[in-house]
């Protein structure tokens, strides 16, 4: 049954993300906060990422062996992943002096020393039609002309991409001893037309965008769970949750406005204003075992999962929209930020030993900030570059992903440098697959 405050709140949703915060009777955009906070941090003094005040390490990656045009493109699907986690100088092939065709597979470590490089990637692609093979060698200078890592692949030409992102994976793997995360997927809402937003997916490096709904109504807030992308579906009477598996059928639904899932530990935390007020609940990923998991008379909204299954959200219960944390239960809800008078969209490192959230602060417009949760220190990625927002972390935390109203969606190292567009379009509420 549609309530009385639903028809101002449809509205709301088909201009912001942020609707409840917008809308709350306790705070408007005009009021200032029942405390005084500071102002969220300036950014520093810029360093360009590949700067050599920075010791990125030097990666050599000529084209693939074999196969024309496709180990060209897979080699630049390479030197494209290295490029964006800013932890790699990806070296000019122009420079390279090696006679390629007499190292083979192998290299002459004098010739690729001399032009600087600390690694080189070799590969071939061999076969034909759907059965090809694709060979990649990691050498690292430092250890000879010894590969110290070698993968080989098996399968057809659409497959390539994805070996490719898998090597480069494990070449962070060894250089770190951390997983890369390279060819997970990137989840956001785009408009599709005058009241219409739909779902999108792509591969977190920009390749094959893919819309997920059907193109018609409002389909918006999207994650990563069990059954493919949830996502919050708008109607006449309300809003329910769905996912990509579901062909549209509602698997939470009730009065108001349910929506902005995240899946922790098994269990679809979101926001509903089933009883008036908008609050966190939880349910089963089949809608049953309905749980509520705040309960306070201010506006709480945005739930996002971090390790060992916390949840951060966003709370005016202080005055102004702040990010929170509590335990899966609703337990143990402290406050994290105290700097800002508007800050939303948290985003958790997946990462334990980081205690960081990525969120969308108000500093002077509209920018993404991190705050460490254990230290209170904030970091501000962006400034002065329009507007930006709705950031996601990579699950190894290297990158954070954020809309900005530069062109699309851009990809950044935590300190806010080596900014690369990726996504090209207008875009809000992003995810991160793990």
């Amino acid at each position: 049954m549609m309530t009385r405050r639903l028809p101002m709140l449809l509205a709301i949703v088909l201009a912001t993300s942020a609707l409840l915060l917008t809308a709350s009777p306790h705070l408007s955009f005009g009021q200032t906060a029942s405390e005084h906070e500071q102002e969220l941090p300036e950014r520093g003094v810029v360093i360009e990422i590949d700067s050599p005040e920075r010791a990125l390490f030097k990666m050599a990656v000529p084209n693939l062996r074999g196969s024309g045009s496709m180990g060209s493109s897979a080699a630049e699907v390479l030197r494209n992943d290295f490029k964006l986690v800013s932890l790699f100088q990806v070296l000019d092939s122009r420079s390279f002096i090696a006679n390629l065709e007499q190292e083979g597979l192998g290299i002459d470590p004098g010739a690729w020393s001399a032009v600087g490089a600390q690694g080189v990637i070799k590969g071939e692609i061999s076969g034909s039609g759907r059965n090809l093979t694709l060979e990649l060698r990691l050498f690292e200078l430092a250890r000879g002309s010894t590969a110290t890592l070698t993968r080989s692949y098996h399968g057809r030409p659409g497959q390539i991409r994805g070996f490719v992102h898998d090597f480069a994976n494990e070449v962070l793997r060894v250089l770190t001893g951390k997983l890369g995360a390279f060819g997970t997927r990137i989840a956001f809402a785009r408009r599709s037309g005058p009241g219409h937003k739909d779902v999108y997916v792509a591969s977190f490096d920009g390749h094959s965008v893919g819309r997920i709904t059907d193109g018609s109504g409002v389909s918006m807030l999207p994650s990563f769970g069990p059954g493919g992308i949830w996502y919050s579906r708008l109607t006449d009477l309300g809003m329910f949750i769905t996912n990509s598996g579901a062909e549209g059928r509602p698997i939470i639904d009730g009065d108001g406005l349910n929506m902005g899932p995240t899946i922790c530990n098994g269990r679809v935390y979101f926001t509903s204003t089933r009883d008036g007020n908008s609050e966190i609940y939880s349910a089963r990923t089949d809608g049953t075992e309905l749980r509520r998991i705040t309960h306070h008379p201010a506006i709480d909204v945005s739930p996002s999962c971090g390790p060992g299954g916390r949840i951060a959200f966003v709370s005016t219960r202080h005055g102004s929209p702040q990010i929170f944390v509590m335990d899966g239960s609703g337990g143990g809800i402290r406050r994290v930020t105290y700097r800002g008078s508007h800050n939303q969209t948290p985003a958790f490192c997946p990462d334990a030993s980081q205690p960081l959230i990525a969120f969308t602060g108000r500093g002077g417009g509209m920018d993404v900030f991190t705050v460490n949760v254990a230290t209170q220190q904030y970091t501000r990625l962006t400034q002065g570059q329009g507007v930006n927002k709705d950031p996601a972390f990579s699950r190894d935390c290297r990158m954070v992903a954020f809309y900005s109203s530069r062109g699309g969606i851009y990809i950044s190292n935590p300190e806010g440098l080596n900014q690369n567009r990726v996504i090209s379009g207008h875009a809000e509420t992003l995810r991160w697959s793990r």
